[in-house]
């Protein structure tokens, strides 16, 4: 067998390559079991794309925003207590209010839902037109509303908390009238 030529011996050591780095605590790279990886975070792309992530779509923008513009009625009219969503099943007690549904039917159904505080200053606590897609049931006696503007989902979300099972039931079975939700607990 003829000698074989190695290279000298480099500032690592024999090889040349330099050290591993040293193992956590645990004994695994990332805490965890074999296969296991640290957690990402939801500001970053998954593997597979941005399009990866577990959410809804988008709802559709409007090209003519939705107002109510001609005679409209009072559908609902009730007292309540108005939340601010913060987190998820995070909520801010904002009191007592009085809510008032307005809809109007002609030409298409559109429906604003306007709550005033219940004080002396009855300021104006929300004013929107409801898209259905933004309303939800919370609990037994709560009504999830998101705010839109000019037809567009703005993420601020507001449930509104009223006396019983029966006037949630009828104050969302309202908002939902007219539309493909209409009926059943969604």
């Amino acid at each position: 067998m003829p000698p074989q030529n190695f290279p000298p011996p480099g500032p690592y050591g024999p090889g040349g390559r330099p050290p591993l780095p040293p193992m956590p605590p645990q004994g695994y790279p990332f805490g965890g079991p074999p296969g296991h990886l640290p957690p990402r975070s939801r500001s970053q792309p998954p593997p597979g794309g941005p399009d990866d992530f577990d959410s809804p779509p988008t709802s559709p923008v409007e090209s003519n925003p939705i107002a109510i513009t001609g005679p409209t009625v009072i559908s609902a009219q009730m007292k309540c207590k108005v939340f601010l969503k913060q987190q998820h099943a995070q909520w801010k007690s904002l009191g007592a209010a009085k809510l008032k549904l307005f809809k109007q039917e002609s030409p298409v159904v559109v429906k604003q839902l306007v709550v005033e505080a219940d004080t002396k200053s009855k300021e104006l606590l929300i004013s929107t037109i409801v898209l259905t897609d933004g309303v939800e049931r919370v609990g037994r006696t709560g009504v999830a509303i998101e705010l839109s503007d000019k037809g567009v989902r703005t993420g601020i979300v507001y449930m509104l908390q009223l006396r019983n099972e029966a006037a949630a039931t009828g104050l969302f079975n309202d908002l939902l009238a007219g539309s493909d939700r209409t009926g059943g607990r969604h």
